[in-house]
């Protein structure tokens, strides 16, 4: 009886000793692979740190301004030209979900308009007090026609 004890102890022993053999190795190939992760995350921290300073030099302004000039004919435009309520389109000309896209030669038409020499502050300033006497017109007109439709009520 003993005998078998013996046999039952060494063997339990031995698969214990097994056991333990493959959890170790499995920490080992676990602990390769954290050291090959640590690598790559070093390497790729690395080249971020590259990305960045080729970053901020190729976003630097005077670069970018001097790429401008050399390959783009841009000039600039003074703030005339840029903007106008003539171009606006009246409020109650705005395009509804029915009507046609805007085309480019609606635009082309504005900035030809505001390109004129003739096109200055001073008309731009009598455009937008001329549209706000309109507005106002318009405003007291449906005031008065309100006032009229609850008087015959």
């Amino acid at each position: 009886m003993i005998r078998t004890l013996d046999f039952v102890f060494i063997v339990m022993a031995g698969l214990v000793c097994l056991g333990l053999y493959g959890i170790a190795e499995r920490a080992r190939v676990a602990e390769a692979d954290l050291h090959a992760s640590e690598r790559a995350i070093a390497r790729e921290h690395d080249a971020l740190t590259v990305l960045g300073a080729e970053w901020a030099r190729v976003t630097q302004p005077a670069r970018i301004q001097a790429l401008v000039e050399r390959h783009l004919d841009l000039a600039d435009m003074p703030a005339v030209q840029l903007s106008s309520l003539a171009a606006l389109p009246r409020k109650d000309a705005l395009p509804t979900l029915g009507a046609p896209p805007l085309r480019e030669d609606n635009f082309r038409l504005a900035s030809q308009t505001l390109s004129a020499p003739d096109a200055a502050p001073e008309m731009t300033l009598a455009v937008f007090q001329a549209g706000q006497a309109g507005q106002a017109g318009q405003a007291g007109q449906a005031g008065q026609a309100g006032q009229v439709g609850q008087a015959g009520t």
